[in-house]
């Protein structure tokens, strides 16, 4: 683990998303905070394609860490959590970005209320390009639980529920805020901070979403 402490750590989890990750890399960099420091946690889950040359070109304002082989997302993010050294943390998906002044608002809300497991905001839609489609409210606990990147946690709490689910190659955010949100506070902002691109290559594509949340609903019964 790192021992130099920072306020916030940024989490970038990627796999082969060569095309978009400049501009996540750039949205995470430019980040505008005042009073306090935030380091960005780049983990590469054994890519293919030419993604850990593009992350070495901001390798003075990224820490760049490679696995070997595909591991999936849940195990990447455990890895980029034990790597991290921020008292409170966000995960950016690869092929999405966020808007400058998000970490800075989620992170005041969060220091000056300890009593919060995390805060989270609202999305856009965009397109390839970036420009915006759709708003999307999550102002609703279903909305939430499908919207696991952008939401910044107490890590402290959230290692408490035991992390990310190593067995979960997907909907592991949907488990993990599940359990949160049953025993602890959290705070929405409705505000768009977060811009999400959906494509045929995102994970919750793969149609073993709705299957997998199923089961873990009926898990989650008997916790």
């Amino acid at each position: 683990m790192r021992k130099n402490k920072v306020d916030i750590s940024i989490i970038i989890i990627n796999y082969n998303r060569e095309k978009y990750l400049e501009r996540c890399l750039r949205s995470c960099i430019d980040q505008i905070v005042f009073n306090k420091k935030f380091e960005i946690i780049f983990v590469d889950d054994g890519s293919k394609d030419n993604s850990v040359k593009i992350a070495k070109k901001f390798k003075s304002s990224v820490n760049i860490f490679k696995l070997l082989k595909n591991k999936g997302v849940s195990y990447a993010s455990n890895y980029a959590l034990y790597q991290s050294s921020g008292e409170y943390f966000i995960r950016v998906d690869s092929d999405d970005f966020i808007n400058k002044h998000t970490i800075n608002f989620l992170h005041e809300i969060l220091i000056n209320n300890k009593d919060l497991a995390f805060v989270y905001a609202d999305h856009y839609k965009v397109d390839e390009l970036g420009y915006k489609e759709k708003l999307i409210r999550l102002n609703n606990k279903k909305a939430l639980k499908n919207h696991g990147a952008g939401i910044m946690f107490n890590k402290k709490t959230f290692l408490k529920y035991g992390g990310y689910n190593n067995n979960l190659k997907e909907a592991e955010d949907y488990e993990i805020i599940s359990k949160i949100i049953k025993k602890e506070k959290t705070y929405y902002l409705p505000i768009p901070f977060y811009r999400y691109y959906i494509h045929n290559k995102n994970i919750s594509k793969s149609g073993k979403r709705h299957s997998i949340i199923k089961k873990i609903n009926e898990e989650l019964k008997n916790v």
